[in-house]
């Protein structure tokens, strides 16, 4: 494998509940099995990305995509979306091929299936970020937010499939979800950036403003996910 490690290695340590400094943290045997589910899962995945434009309109009622018949709820959004003149719905995913992947790894061992599943769900941080990346290359002159998730705050996962259904992301990426409103394929990414042309004041990304964190793993064992990272990452 090469010295450039394609998934981020730190943040699929953080999934596996493994405390920083990972240097110590990390044994030998868990490294020497992540190094071999990432290429395995790399050979595996098909990454794919979509996003779609839009206007935003406000009104009295709240904001809307332009062209769309929904309105996107809660104040987690309204204050996300502040300064912007467009949003983007951003959808990205590992592909079925992924599920079929770490499926069979559950199989191989507790172990296996634990580091294979931490480093799709890195990976597709990082596909995400791509399609960011990718947005704001052709739409030159913009500023961003970090992509805000249905679900994250007291946004609801409710609107999930209205914007898939905007972002054509099921004929594009294949991605749809299921009667609970969770996302198939399961290591997907959906969710909305802002866009101005003027400078954006970046907004924080906490645990305290996540609707997931009275349930959230990484909470309970005294971790955090890449909150901090998104911040930092908030404008680009």
């Amino acid at each position: 494998m090469s010295n450039e490690l394609r998934i981020n290695r730190d943040d699929a340590y953080r999934y596996m509940g493994i405390r920083e400094p990972f240097s110590e943290n990390v044994d030998e045997k868990t490294a020497e099995v992540a190094d071999k589910c990432e290429a395995e899962l790399l050979s595996a995945v098909k990454p794919r990305f979509t996003w779609r434009v839009f206007d935003i309109i406000r009104n009295e009622n709240g904001i809307f995509p332009e062209g769309c018949d929904f309105m996107l709820e809660g104040e987690s959004i309204e204050k996300h979306l502040e300064g912007c003149e467009k949003l983007a719905i951003v959808c990205s995913t590992l592909s079925a091929d992924c599920d079929k992947y770490i499926s069979r790894m559950s199989v191989c061992g507790a172990l296996e299936m634990l580091v294979s599943d931490a480093l799709a769900s890195a990976y597709i941080e990082q596909i995400s970020e791509n399609a960011l990346s990718d947005l704001l290359e052709k739409n030159a002159g913009y500023s961003s937010t970090w992509i805000f998730g249905a679900g994250y705050g007291d946004f609801p996962l409710e609107v999930l499939p209205k914007l898939i259904s905007a972002a054509d992301a099921t004929r594009k990426i294949g991605v749809s979800t299921t009667a609970a409103n969770t996302l198939t394929p399961s290591k997907s990414i959906v969710g909305i950036a802002g866009l101005s042309k003027k400078p954006l004041v970046p907004h924080e990304k906490s645990c305290e403003s996540c609707n997931l964190r009275e349930t959230c793993e990484f909470r309970r064992r005294g971790n955090h996910c890449d909150c901090e990272s998104h911040t930092k990452k908030s404008t680009v």
